[in-house]
C-alpha cells in the first residue's frame, strides 16, 4: 500500500509526518489519514511527492524499483506543479483532461 511506502520514505528522509506535509503544503491531519491508510492519496498528491522529494513514481505507486529517482525535473515541470495548488478541483480536472488529450497522440 502507498501508506506503507510513505512510512519508509519518511524514515529514509529522516523527517516527521508534519514536516513532510508542510513541504508539500498539505494539511497535517489529512496527511495523517493517508499515513494510516484511511484515505488514498489523490494523483496530484502523489505527483507532488514524486517531484518535491524526487521519488520514483513506480516505487511510490507499485513498490517496484528504487525509492529515489536520479533524474532531475525541468524548470517548466516545476512551475506547472507549483501552479496546480492554486487551481480549483474543476480546473485540475480540465488540466488533467488536456494532458490526457496531449499524451493520447504519443500512445497511438
Amino acid at each position: 500500500m502507498v501508506c506503507d511506502r510513505l512510512k519508509i520514505l519518511l524514515k529514509e528522509l529522516g523527517i516527521s509526518q508534519r514536516q513532510f506535509a508542510m513541504k508539500i503544503d498539505l494539511d497535517a491531519g489529512y496527511f495523517s489519514k493517508i499515513m494510516q491508510g484511511k484515505v488514498n492519496p489523490p494523483k496530484r498528491i502523489l505527483l507532488l511527492i514524486e517531484n518535491v522529494f524526487h521519488v520514483n513514481k513506480n516505487w511510490l505507486e507499485n513498490g517496484e524499483g528504487e525509492i529515489f529517482t536520479t533524474e532531475g525535473i525541468s524548470l517548466a515541470k516545476k512551475q506547472v506543479l507549483e501552479s496546480i495548488d492554486m487551481l480549483t478541483d474543476e480546473q485540475i480536472n480540465a488540466v488533467s483532461s488536456f494532458i490526457k488529450y496531449l499524451t493520447a497522440d504519443k500512445e497511438s
